[in-house]
């Protein structure tokens, strides 16, 4: 299978396991948004779905988007364009780009304000935290894959 796959698949995966942190976050801690819910604006349009749609909708953006970076990872490691080799380290190094890009575009542009304060003034930690898991996840899994130490 080519690399790039394995980027993507990397990718989703990491997704995934955020979005297991995110559940057990809004099943133990109060006022814990409902991502898949807020991210599920970005394709509404403004046409307000019932609940269950957003969340499925926002769910699939939010993997889809996962791959993605994991794709953008890969293929700066390939050309070791600022990240050498595929580990744990480098994928936790490289989970702040999307985190900032989530921080400071995303939730500004769905109105909930630069580093998502409007949702609470803690949650761009929640956020970092579990970016920080998928980078972990991502550099893990591409270092299995792709066979190079981590």
């Amino acid at each position: 299978m080519p690399d790039f796959v394995y980027y993507l698949i990397a990718g989703a995966i990491g997704s995934f396991v955020l979005s297991l942190g995110r559940m057990i976050g809004q099943k133990y801690l109060p006022h814990f948004p409902d991502m898949p819910l807020i991210l599920s604006r970005i394709i509404d349009w403004g046409k307000p779905e019932p609940q269950r749609v957003a969340r499925v909708m926002g769910q699939y953006v939010h993997l889809g988007v996962g791959s993605l970076w994991g794709l953008l990872y890969g293929m700066l490691v390939e050309r070791q364009f600022f990240f050498l080799e595929f580990s744990i380290v480098q994928g936790v190094i490289f989970s702040l780009i999307p985190w900032l890009f989530l921080m400071v575009i995303i939730m500004p542009a769905l109105k909930e304000g630069f580093f998502a304060l409007k949702i609470n003034k803690y949650q761009w930690f929640a956020g970092l935290i579990l970016h920080l898991l998928y980078g972990a996840v991502l550099g893990f899994l591409l270092s299995v894959f792709i066979n190079t130490p981590f």
